[in-house]
């Protein structure tokens, strides 16, 4: 379940990656570069050439705009040393931390799109929910072309508004998916989901908040909270996949029902999203 959760990046080499985020209200190409001197990460938007290129910000508001997106969408505000520590003192955890040293959650540019992804996502397979979603942007989604490579990210909210639910089923949407995803645009086109509008909220609180929209429960607000959100306390313990990764290494025949695995998660308490991060990791990795 914690694949509902992709991001479209587009790998140049081993050291760029690009994706199509909004500035602005405008679609706009942004590259992040990783290997540089130090170990540091260089973002930049990458321009459509000729008099055309350009957006309302310029110079240092654009500059600090990427580089809140970068520390953003990379988490990298989150101190591995301090989750380290805690999450060592576990025995079942510490296996882990050896195979994902230094892997740090990734988020989404802003929290429309995560909860977009997690509601498409819900209750279908994961090839099903990745097949909808790419309907969903090649009918209605941003598009932008630089160095002849085309870039596709997900419908802006009032372009989604103006959509029927009949279109939307078309695309592949039930009808309940239909109206979850027309409130969750018509909610951001309102304002009330930007990221500002849930500081100063306890994680509960902002779950409560996010689960007075339709469509999200407990489990797609715990996602939304980590991948959105960027909170770093939250355990989806309702995830399958959770469960199956912590049957595989207790080696048990049964899966840990969803209280076990919370109070298995309490170990972890200050960095329980890096707990489930490296939980789900472990699914493809010899740990």
């Amino acid at each position: 379940m914690h694949r509902a959760i992709t991001l479209r990046h587009h790998f140049i080499g081993r050291d760029r990656v690009r994706r199509l985020v909004r500035l602005d209200g405008r679609p706009a190409v942004v590259e992040f570069e990783f290997a540089r001197p130090g170990g540091r990460l260089r973002i930049r938007e990458v321009r459509e050439p000729g008099p055309r290129a350009g957006g309302s910000r310029k110079g240092p508001a654009l500059a600090d705009a990427l580089r809140r997106l970068a520390v953003s969408v990379w988490s990298l505000d989150d101190d591995l040393r301090r989750c380290y520590a805690a999450l060592g003192r576990d025995p079942l955890m510490a296996p882990l931390l050896r195979h994902c040293a230094g892997l740090r959650m990734i988020r989404t540019p802003d929290l429309y799109e995560t909860l977009l992804i997690a509601v498409v996502g819900q209750q279908v397979s994961v090839a099903s929910a990745e097949s909808i979603r790419r309907r969903l942007i090649a009918a209605l989604g941003d598009r932008a072309v630089r160095d002849e490579t085309a870039y596709a990210g997900y419908p802006p909210p009032g372009r989604l508004l103006r959509t029927t639910p009949a279109a939307l089923r078309a695309i592949g949407l039930s009808r309940q998916k239909a109206r979850y995803v027309l409130e969750i645009a018509g909610r951001a086109a309102a304002g009330v989901l930007s990221a500002a509008a849930f500081d100063g909220l306890s994680d509960e609180q902002a779950m409560a908040r996010l689960i007075e929209i339709p469509g999200v429960g407990r489990w797609t607000a715990e996602i939304v909270l980590m991948r959105g959100l960027g909170r770093v306390d939250v355990f989806p313990a309702g995830d399958l996949g959770l469960g199956s990764a912590v049957q595989r290494l207790l080696r048990r025949r049964d899966r840990p029902p969803e209280d076990e695995l919370r109070a298995l998660a309490d170990r972890w308490t200050g960095w329980r999203s890096y707990g489930a991060l490296y939980l789900w990791r472990s699914l493809g990795t010899a740990a």
